[in-house]
């Protein structure tokens, strides 16, 4: 547990308060149009294990992670979502290399590791240039989410966008030219493209630059809202200030009246709403990719990790507030352990038939919620600790691709590797 005083909240969580010899250490300074939070303190939950232990066992982890799906080829580079051997799925052919969403989490792991991987930037570039040979055909800036092991994009749609992976790339993009410089119009223009294709004209994503029409045009994914990039964009960027930090708070709104109407006792989202924009409400089964689309499932179990970074990298209470109610309800739900936590729920908590326990990645997302605690310091630093302990004794060869990269995002989190802004 630390207690953090919320005044100098941005500069010390843009750095590492101990180990490492203060090599992360940052200067920011306070970007135009954003606000501390308006409270005095603030609990943060953290593994108990030392920050050098948990940063060893985060280099072991990069280490097998790499070796498995960081891929040179097709004029790039690339994370191969079958490097394991295992099939793809979300909707990707059945020949597929990679994906958008795959490339973001890539290009964002590689900066932030930077420190700790001297092969970072030399793999960064590669990834920028499979990135530029892959956009798609609505034009510049956002990448085809769908490549085949052909070097092409899918056919069928493959060429089309996914924004959360032109989101994360957009934050690695900003992130590499605060640390090496010369990034700088390639972030600019995949944010320009964002804002233009794929933003509704209320202030939310948009499933990608094809949702532009009824019904899938109303719609948004929860796990789009990522609130700590779009502060980020706001800090580095006062022309685009307001439009980001309106975005923000639109997303905050709708997300968060959402779980209080449909979820009051958990705090849950569904994957996907639908009714934009006056009407938002869970979408029905089968809207996009499932029975679970109105569920807590494979898309909305990432909406913790992305509140979690807003608090980390703003200090911003709506994060907190909006994570405490889930981390109490999942305590709860798991009777503390982990190993319980499966892989989809209703919103109301309970779980749906033929659900498997225990998932890597959905104890991943859950240890990054975990950061804001739930209210109860005692316990939630015991939850911290058996979620620490049980993702790193979770092999490798347990998980595919989804699992061990969000178990990768998520322990560079918990080892306090910030972003520079």
């Amino acid at each position: 547990m630390r207690t953090i005083y919320l005044s100098c909240l941005l500069s010390v969580l843009l750095c590492s308060c101990t180990g490492d010899g203060g090599a992360n250490a940052r200067s920011p300074t306070q970007p135009p149009a954003v606000q501390p939070p308006p409270v005095a303190t603030a609990q943060y939950f953290y593994p108990s294990a030392t920050e050098y232990a948990r940063r060893t066992a985060l280099d072991e982890f990069w280490k097998t992670w790499k070796s498995i799906y960081l891929k040179e080829g097709c004029g790039g580079a690339y994370v191969d979502i079958s490097g394991d051997g295992k099939p793809a799925f979300g909707g990707s052919a059945t020949n597929t290399l990679t994906v958008s969403e795959a490339h973001g989490y890539g290009m964002l792991a590689l900066v932030l590791m930077a420190d700790r991987d001297p092969d970072a930037k030399v793999l960064f570039d590669k990834m920028l240039a499979f990135f530029r040979a892959h956009q798609t055909a609505g034009g510049e800036g956002l990448m085809s989410w769908n490549q085949t092991r052909d070097c092409k994009d899918a056919p069928d749609g493959g060429d089309a966008s996914a924004t959360d992976g032109d989101l994360d790339i957009a934050l690695a993009l900003q992130l590499a030219d605060a640390r090496w410089g010369g990034y700088a119009n390639d972030a600019a223009t995949v944010k320009n493209a964002i804002l233009a294709r794929e933003t509704t004209d209320d202030g939310m994503m948009r499933l990608g630059d094809w949702a532009v029409d009824a019904p899938y045009g109303s719609a948004s994914r929860s796990s789009d809202f990522m609130p700590g990039s779009f502060y980020l964009f706001a800090s580095a960027d006062s022309g685009e200030a307001a439009v980001w930090n309106r975005i923000r708070d639109r997303g905050y709104s709708v997300w968060g009246g959402l779980a209080d109407k449909y979820a009051p006792d958990t705090g849950l989202v569904p994957d996907f709403l639908v009714g934009l924009p006056d009407q938002p409400k869970p979408a029905d089964p089968l809207f996009l990719e499932g029975e679970s689309d109105g569920y807590f499932s494979w898309n909305a179990f990432r909406y913790p990790w992305r509140l979690s970074f807003d608090l980390v990298v703003s200090g911003d209470t709506r994060a907190a507030d909006r994570l405490k109610p889930i981390n109490a309800w999942m305590m709860k739900q798991s009777g503390g352990y982990p190993s319980q936590i499966t892989t989809t729920y209703r919103l109301d908590g309970t779980i749906p038939p033929d659900q498997s326990t225990p998932s890597g990645g959905f104890i991943a997302m859950f240890a990054t919620s975990a950061i804001a605690g739930s209210g109860d310091a005692d316990a939630d630093q015991k939850w911290m600790d058996a979620l620490w302990w049980d993702l790193n004794a979770i092999p490798a060869t347990d998980e595919d691709y989804f699992g061990n990269t969000l178990k990768l995002l998520a322990m560079i989190e918990l080892a306090e590797l910030w972003p520079e802004s």
